[in-house]
């Protein structure tokens, strides 16, 4: 009887310590970085929140949307507000395209969508992380332009729900991943795009 109330004491421990997130700080790192090896594409929608530099007395941006996701290049974004648009990309090109305007906007894309470009530093083995607290680590890598980037996660410490990273210009920009869906079936089509038929086109 002592042994099998100790069994089940040991086995119920084993249980809370798996979902309180317990062990080193590399094993929590090894265990959300190998769920992520396995990310083909991913679905779901943003809130975006755009805090500007100190002192220029601007208000907070906040844009909200879905997003579709097929590694490594491919991406659209639907932004239904503040305005609506349309962002659609792959690994040379990016599209933007603003329905109520009759604007489309074309780029030469030479950086990783901020969206998802928590995923390269998460995968790269030369990345630094820092535990901040339950639930939020930082990432820093030399070789990313988000660095240092940081993570917050679900209760389980597999999935990324939300990132954080100070752009360029000196602005904090905060994504929130919701309603996540992994690899779903994805169809080409969703990452090509050609402007209507009056469209006011623009080359940058």
């Amino acid at each position: 009887m002592r042994y099998t109330a100790f069994f089940r004491q040991t086995v119920l421990l084993i249980i809370l310590a798996a979902a309180l997130g317990l062990g080193s700080p590399a094993d929590r790192w090894q265990t959300l970085r190998n769920r992520y090896l396995g990310l083909k594409s991913l679905a779901g929608s943003f809130t975006e929140t755009i805090k500007p530099a100190e002192n220029t007395g601007q208000e907070p941006l906040i844009f909200k949307g879905s997003f579709l996701f097929q590694l490594p290049h491919n991406f659209r974004l639907e932004v239904q507000e503040p305005v609506r648009q349309t962002i659609v990309g792959n690994d040379s090109v990016v599209w933007f395209y603003f329905p109520d305007e009759q604007r489309a906007v074309r780029q030469q894309r030479n950086q990783p969508v901020p969206l998802l470009a928590f995923v390269e530093p998460l995968l790269d083995t030369s990345s630094r992380i820092t535990e901040e607290g339950t639930g939020i680590i930082l990432i820093e890598n030399d070789n990313s332009f988000l660095s240092p980037l940081r993570l917050e996660l679900d209760p389980t410490g597999t999935t990324v729900t939300g990132l954080t990273f100070t752009d360029e210009l000196g602005n904090q920009c905060r994504f929130l991943l919701n309603r996540q869906r992994w690899n779903p079936p994805v169809s080409r089509k969703n990452f090509r795009f050609t402007p209507p038929r009056g469209v006011t086109v623009e080359f940058q």
